[in-house]
């Protein structure tokens, strides 16, 4: 059951950060670039891969959040008995 538990923790917090991410930072950035800075799709589609990179990396720091979260309510409840 802890391991289910730890593996929601982890999904859950990959999730929340990887969306809060793209639609706090990344979209209005990648709009801003799309509308002022690029020259041609190339542009467009380089600033895409970006993206996807910066949201897989805070994917990632997000399911270590999670996790963290998870040892941390696991250790107050051992503390507690």
């Amino acid at each position: 059951m802890k391991i289910l538990a730890r593996l929601l923790c982890i999904l859950v917090g990959a999730l929340a950060l990887s969306f809060l991410v793209s639609k706090v930072v990344l979209a209005p950035i990648g709009q801003w670039y799309e509308m002022n800075k690029a020259q041609s799709f190339d542009d467009v589609s380089d600033a895409f891969v970006i993206a996807l990179a910066v949201q897989a990396i805070f994917a990632v720091a997000g399911g270590w959040l999670g996790d963290w979260a998870f040892r941390k309510w696991l250790q107050k409840q051992l503390d507690r008995k």
